[in-house]
């Protein structure tokens, strides 16, 4: 085999090596954005490992030292209930406002129409669920 051919195949060797890296790599780095990097950050679907995370990341970000740490906690703690209840507070302030428009909207649509619209709110409001399971369910009936 000649030296030419060698470097040849051997150039044609790390590319083939080099093409399988990438597309393993970007199809890692598309999997991961599109299972974990979407999403609504709503207490009740976010785990509890995240938001800690939350906390975590404050601390980083000011790079805060132990005694630090200990003084921040209670405040950091404090501060995701009080956003805790703002959200759930603003969910109840929502379905008061769609329990409204449904009742105002009764007169004016027929029941084939009330219908879809009730079938249509609730799937809205059922939507995080169903998207969190979207491509991973196979349970056909």
């Amino acid at each position: 085999m000649t030296t030419e051919r060698r470097k040849a195949l051997l150039m044609m060797g790390v590319t083939f090596v080099i093409g399988i890296l990438i597309g393993v790599l970007g199809t890692g780095f598309f999997a991961r954005n599109f299972y974990h990097g979407r999403g609504s950050m709503d207490k009740r679907e976010m785990p509890p490992r995240s938001r800690g995370n939350f906390t975590e990341k404050i601390f980083q970000v000011v790079k805060a030292d132990s005694a630090q740490v200990k003084l921040m906690r209670p405040i950091l703690q404090a501060t995701m209930a009080k956003i805790d209840s703002l959200q759930e507070a603003g969910d109840r302030d929502a379905r008061a406002v769609m329990a409204d428009m449904k009742q105002k909207l009764v007169p004016i649509l027929k029941p084939e129409q009330i219908e879809s619209l009730e079938k249509f709110t609730s799937r809205k409001h059922k939507q995080g669920d169903e998207r969190k399971n979207k491509g991973r369910d196979h349970k056909h009936n």
